[in-house]
């Protein structure tokens, strides 16, 4: 009826897009983007229906959320839930949705995430974003020092294949942290650690790493160096 009356609507597709990112973010895996990469694969949510991709943190890491908006450029909201202290960010891109699957990113399940695409001169990149998502690091003395990193078991086999050629670690069981939903984590302890945490930090920048962490590392390595 509308067109017989010559009145026209534009489909949704030529609506104006309001909510703007660097859609070529990921064209090449360069240190940013393979950090980014990898917090997404640990703390991302991708959904097909609108091609949305949002990652939600605790309040405190709210400043987390600004590095990822300035990277890849978006004028997305960081919206905060005082109910539950949590922030988050979505973002709307088909393309950067398309190539996050293309390289292993899930949409909906990061447990299901096998094995992601990733050059190895970017690498260790790629494995500290997992680590700032789904890591954790502590320990009172050398003998309790511990590193973690949860995830599924392909993932987690993944990254424990390249720690073991870089960081000279051997390879370790995976423990089941949850038989619900298929989480296992990947642990190291004693001094072995920091030559983990050298590796993964080696060539950051204050825009590839979640402060707090960075901070317990350095805190730890100043402790333990004195031993």
């Amino acid at each position: 009826m509308l067109k017989d009356n010559g009145i026209r609507l534009p489909n949704l597709g030529q609506f104006r897009k309001t909510i703007y990112c660097n859609d070529n973010f990921f064209d090449r895996l360069m240190p940013i983007s393979s950090y980014w990469l990898g917090f997404i694969a640990a703390d991302g949510c991708l959904t097909s229906k609108d091609k949305g991709i949002s990652i939600g943190l605790s309040l405190k890491d709210k400043s987390h959320l600004r590095k990822f908006k300035r990277a890849i450029q978006a004028n997305s909201k960081i919206y905060c839930r005082s109910s539950n202290n949590s922030v988050k960010i979505s973002i709307y891109s088909e393309k950067i949705f398309n190539q996050l699957v293309n390289l292993g990113i899930l949409p909906n399940k990061s447990l299901k995430i096998k094995n992601v695409l990733v050059p190895e001169k970017s690498i260790a990149h790629f494995i500290r974003g997992v680590f700032d998502g789904d890591g954790w690091v502590g320990g009172r003395k050398i003998t309790h020092l511990q590193f973690m990193i949860a995830g599924n078991k392909p993932f987690l086999k993944q990254i424990q294949k390249v720690l073991v050629k870089k960081c000279g670690v051997n390879e370790v069981r995976l423990y089941s942290l949850s038989k619900e939903n298929g989480a296992y984590k990947l642990q190291y302890t004693g001094s072995q650690i920091f030559r983990i945490l050298e590796f993964l930090y080696q060539n950051s920048a204050p825009e590839t790493r979640l402060t707090r962490k960075y901070e317990k590392y350095l805190a730890l390595r100043e402790k333990f160096s004195r031993n």
